[in-house]
């Protein structure tokens, strides 16, 4: 009876103690994640307080860097101008000596002209006063003034002695009546003969320096133009495809068009020559040139006629690379469409067995094969490079290049079926179609709104899809069966080149922004190469890093550049492990050493990578992303 009410006591005892422990035990975890969650909020700020020192730190280095660029700058101007100034002033000092010299010189000058002046009017008032002088009268004899002013002439002194001399009278100074005269007797019977006043000397003609002046330009320059002419013909008749080849006027006396058998080549040129005029400009000559051989090659096309096709191409390519650029692009609407056309009937062939297997056929059949031998793309190409770098030099220019240019014809050349050499000199004629406008070819006004926004992202779509394709040659080619690695790799450079030239404008920068895979395909590349750099190999490592440091500056350009068009997240998302890739990739060159296998990582695409982590990262994962890596540039 006891116990049982004992336990009844203790029952309520028990129950309140373990109602205090269980609220003890709530306390202590209430506690326990306050705790917690105060000092996530302390690592969060400490986080931010570092982000937001080192940034600061940044913006404080590169402040004090421009001022002293800026005071650098202001002293050298400051300088430079001190100098100008000094220059300037002993420049005037010395023009004014030389005006007081030429003043006092203009003086004494006009003084001299003026005493000049005034004694000749003397002189002739005098001889007009004289009058006639009589013939018998000698001429009056002046005393000279002797130093010791005695009186006596040398000439009349006699030596003699002392004594004589003073006994003998002294000689009377003679008059002019008592000279000696001519008797008459002794003058001439013949009166003497007038003459005549001397005649003026005629005046040399007239003839103004700057009429002269105009004659001698224009000699020179016809001369210049002839000389100019004459070995312009020279370097062309001497010019000759290869060493060791026929020059080409030689070879072109060996074929003749089937339509007119009995006419060589050779003939057609001279004929279209002799209408020729001399009066035109030595440009207007090598233009002239050109367009007689663009007739010859469109009559090759005409009718399929392609064996001298090699000549024509190369002696256009040799009359452009010896003339100005102006001939380049006189021709350029003349000249593409044969080289478009000659291209074609080789490359769509090679294009059209890469996609359809049935045609493998055709492009491997003997008579496709003596067409690639007789039609050479790669000179066609470097001819429309040439032409296309030149035509850079004006604004109007490449725009009308561009024009002439369809959009099908750079996707044609930049597939993986085409020869590498082929796809890399196209590529370098496409980096000249960065336009503040647009990119790539440029379409017809009258095709729509949007044709030029869909040909400029089939074409970014084409070069980011060159990144990961492998070109292969073709079968008949005599060089091995796969293209070595460092050829792939120097591909893949010029590509990411292109993609750069295109980012110079603006609206290029923005097309690749607002494209759907170009910054993922960008940084699937990065990713892999990364990857491709610990797998060391010598020939293609500086290769490597290279297109490391090239693909990231583009990448840091168009997210910082063009942030309202790039949202990282969904450009990440349509490739496959995207954001994955992404942060591997930042990660790894954010805290890259840059020595060993990473020797030649630039200290930008550090700081590049190292800035897109933060804006990418919340402060608490770059906490976490700094203590599982460290660096010799993140320490300290």
């Amino acid at each position: 009876m006891d116990v049982h009410v004992e336990a009844q006591e203790v029952g309520p005892a028990a129950n309140e103690l373990r109602e205090r422990i269980q609220e003890l035990e709530r306390e202590k975890e209430r506690l326990l994640k306050s705790v917690e969650e105060a000092k996530s909020a302390a690592m969060s700020k400490a986080g931010e307080i570092a982000i937001v020192r080192s940034k600061h730190d940044k913006v404080t280095k590169e402040y004090e860097r421009r001022i002293s660029v800026m005071q650098q700058a202001h002293a050298d101007v400051v300088a430079k101008q001190k100098a100008e100034l000094e220059k300037t002033k002993k420049d005037r000092e010395v023009i004014e000596t030389n005006n007081l010299f030429l003043e006092h010189d203009l003086a004494r000058d006009a003084a001299k002209a003026k005493q000049t002046k005034k004694n000749l009017k003397d002189g002739a008032a005098v001889k007009a006063k004289a009058g006639p002088v009589s013939q018998a009268v000698t001429p009056k004899r002046h005393n000279k003034v002797l130093p010791f002013r005695d009186g006596f002439d040398d000439d009349d002194i006699v030596l003699v002695s002392p004594s004589k001399a003073r006994d003998r009278p002294k000689a009377a100074t003679p008059k002019q009546g008592g000279k000696r005269k001519r008797p008459v007797m002794d003058q001439s019977p013949i009166k003497p003969l007038q003459l005549s006043e001397p005649r003026e000397k005629a005046k040399p003609p007239v003839v103004h320096e700057s009429l002269n002046q105009q004659l001698h330009l224009a000699l020179l320059a016809k001369l210049e133009k002839d000389e100019h002419r004459f070995e312009f013909m020279r370097r062309l008749l001497n010019h000759r495809p290869r060493t060791g080849h026929e020059r080409t006027f030689e070879s072109l006396t060996q074929y003749a068009f089937p339509s007119n058998p009995s006419k060589m080549l050779s003939s057609l040129v001279y004929d279209d020559l002799a209408t020729c005029t001399p009066e035109s400009h030595v440009e207007d000559f090598a233009q002239k040139f050109c367009y007689i051989f663009f007739d010859l090659w469109e009559q090759c096309l005409k009718e399929t006629f392609y064996t001298p096709l090699y000549l024509l191409v190369d002696t256009i390519r040799f009359i452009l690379a010896t003339e100005k650029m102006g001939t380049a692009i006189a021709i350029t609407e003349k000249a593409l469409p044969l080289i478009l056309a000659s291209v074609d009937l080789v490359a769509i062939p090679i294009a059209r067995a890469s996609t359809n297997p049935a045609f493998i056929s055709d492009r491997d059949a003997p008579p496709q094969g003596n067409l690639r031998s007789k039609i050479n793309v790669l000179d066609c190409l470097s001819l429309l490079h040439t032409i296309a770098t030149s035509c850079v030099t004006s604004s109007e220019a490449i725009s009308k290049f561009w024009q002439c240019v369809p959009n099908d014809f750079v996707l044609l050349m930049l597939m993986k079926a085409q020869p590498l050499d082929q796809i890399m000199l196209m590529l370098r004629i496409l980096s000249t179609s960065a336009l503040p406008g647009t990119v790539g070819a440029i379409v017809p006004v009258d095709s729509g709104p949007d044709q030029q926004i869909k040909r400029e992202t089939d074409t970014i779509d084409r070069l980011t899809i060159l990144l990961f394709e492998t070109p292969e040659p073709l079968q008949e080619s005599t060089k091995s069966s796969a293209y070595d690695p460092p050829s792939i790799c120097e591909l893949r450079i010029q590509v990411l080149r292109v993609l750069g030239g295109l980012c110079v404008h603006q609206y290029g920068g923005r097309v690749l922004a607002k494209h759907r895979h170009c910054i993922g395909r960008l940084v699937r590349f990065m990713h892999d190469q990364i990857d491709a750099l610990y797998n060391y190999r010598t020939l293609t490592h500086s290769a490597i890093v290279d297109s490391i440091n090239i693909s990231m500056r583009i990448l840091y350009h168009l997210a910082t550049s063009f942030p309202d068009e790039v949202d990282m997240r969904a450009r990440l998302s349509v490739i496959q492990g995207g954001i994955h890739k992404h942060l591997v990739a930042l990660t790894r060159l954010a805290f890259s050493d840059a020595i060993v296998l990473e020797a030649g990582i630039e200290d930008e695409v550090v700081d590049a990578a190292h800035q897109l982590l933060e804006e990418y990262l919340s402060p608490e994962e770059g906490e976490a992303l700094l203590q599982v890596f460290s660096s010799g540039r993140s320490v300290g």
